[in-house]
C-alpha cells in the first residue's frame, strides 16, 4: 500500500500546475548557474590572455591563470543559493498539495475506508514526495555535470561527481524538511491558502530573519555562500551569534561551501557540527507530522477556502 499511495502522489503532482512551473524554474536555474559560470569564465580567462600579451610586449613574466587555483566546482557557487530559494519553495508545495489535495477531494476518506495504517499512510506519502525531489535533484545533478563538463572543457573527475552528490544529497535533506513544512502547516492550518502562507512564512524566518539575528546578515547578504558573518563587529551580535549553529539555512550554507569548495578560506566539511541541526529538525518535523496526521479527522468534506 506505500507503494500504491506514493505512486498516486506522483501522478498528482504531474497534473499539479504550480508544481510544474516551480520545478520548471529550479531546473532553468540550474542551467543559468551553468551559463553563468561560462560567461564568467569566457570573460575572465579573454581578459587574463589580453593582460598576458601586454606583460610579454613589456618583458615581465604573467600571473598564473587565475582558473588554475580556483575550484573546478566553485562555478555552480550559485547553487547554493537556488536551493534555499526555489528548491525549498518547491518543497514546500509538494508537501502542502500532498495533503490539501486529497483532504479537498475528500480522497482521505475513501483511503481509510480500507484497512490501512496512518502511519502506512504518512509513509506512502513521504515515498512518493521523496522520489519527486530525488527524481528533481538527480536531473539538476546531470544539468550540472554538463555545464561543468562544457565551462571546463573536460568531464569532472571522479572527487568532483562525489562532491557534487554529496551536495545534492544535502540538499535533498534540506527540501524534505521544508516538504514537511508543508505537510504539517496543511494539517494544522485548514484552508489551502492561508496554510500555504503560513508555511512561506516559516520560509521566510528560516532564510531571512534567522540568519539576520544570529549573524547580523541583511537579507540579501544571507542568500550569499562566501560572506562572513559580522557577529564580532557588535556586542549584541556577539550574544546572538551563539545561536548561531541552530540557523538551519547558514549551517547549510556553510556545509554546501566546504563541500562544493566556494570558499576555499573556510574549514573542511564538518559533517556532523553542520547536518546535525537539519537532521534534528527532520527527526522533529517527522514526528510532528506522524502525530498531526494520526490526529486528523477523517470525517471533514475538505479544505477549501
Amino acid at each position: 500500500m506505500i507503494g500504491v499511495i506514493a505512486a498516486h502522489q506522483l501522478r498528482m503532482l504531474s497534473r499539479e500546475r504550480i508544481f510544474l512551473a516551480i520545478l520548471a524554474a529550479l531546473l532553468l536555474m540550474t542551467v543559468l548557474a551553468g551559463f553563468i559560470g561560462w560567461s564568467s569564465h569566457n570573460t575572465i580567462v579573454r581578459v587574463y590572455e589580453e593582460s598576458s600579451a601586454m606583460l610579454a610586449s613589456e618583458g615581465q613574466p604573467a600571473p598564473p591563470n587565475p582558473f588554475d587555483l580556483k575550484p573546478r566546482l566553485s562555478l555552480l557557487s550559485n547553487m547554493t543559493i537556488y536551493i534555499p530559494l526555489i528548491g525549498a519553495l518547491l518543497a514546500i508545495v509538494v508537501g502542502h498539495l500532498a495533503i490539501v489535495t486529497d483532504r479537498a477531494a475528500g480522497s482521505t476518506r475513501l483511503i481509510f475506508s480500507r484497512p490501512i495504517l496512518r502511519s502506512t499512510y504518512l509513509w506512502g506519502k513521504l515515498t512518493g514526495i521523496a522520489g519527486a525531489l530525488v527524481a528533481i535533484l538527480a536531473a539538476s545533478y546531470v544539468l550540472s555535470v554538463i555545464s561543468l563538463t562544457i565551462v571546463n572543457g573536460s568531464a569532472p573527475t571522479a572527487d568532483e561527481l562525489g562532491r557534487l552528490a554529496l551536495f545534492y544529497a544535502l540538499s535533498l535533506a534540506y527540501m524534505v524538511l521544508f516538504a514537511l513544512v508543508g505537510m504539517a502547516t496543511a494539517l494544522v492550518v485548514h484552508g489551502r491558502s492561508l496554510a500555504l502562507l503560513v508555511a512561506l512564512g516559516i520560509w521566510m524566518a528560516v532564510t531571512f530573519m534567522v540568519p539576520q539575528f544570529t549573524s547580523g546578515l541583511r537579507p540579501t547578504a544571507s542568500l550569499n555562500p562566501i560572506v562572513d558573518p559580522v557577529s564580532t563587529s557588535q556586542q549584541f551580535f556577539r550574544v546572538t551569534s551563539n545561536l548561531r549553529p541552530f540557523s538551519i539555512s547558514e549551517q547549510y550554507r556553510d556545509a554546501s561551501a566546504s563541500i562544493l569548495q566556494t570558499a576555499p578560506d573556510r574549514a573542511a566539511f564538518d559533517g556532523m557540527r553542520q547536518l546535525l541541526p537539519i537532521s534534528a529538525l527532520l527527526v522533529a518535523l517527522g514526528l510532528l507530522t506522524a502525530v498531526l496526521v494520526n490526529r486528523q479527522d477523517l470525517s471533514e468534506r475538505g479544505a477549501n477556502d
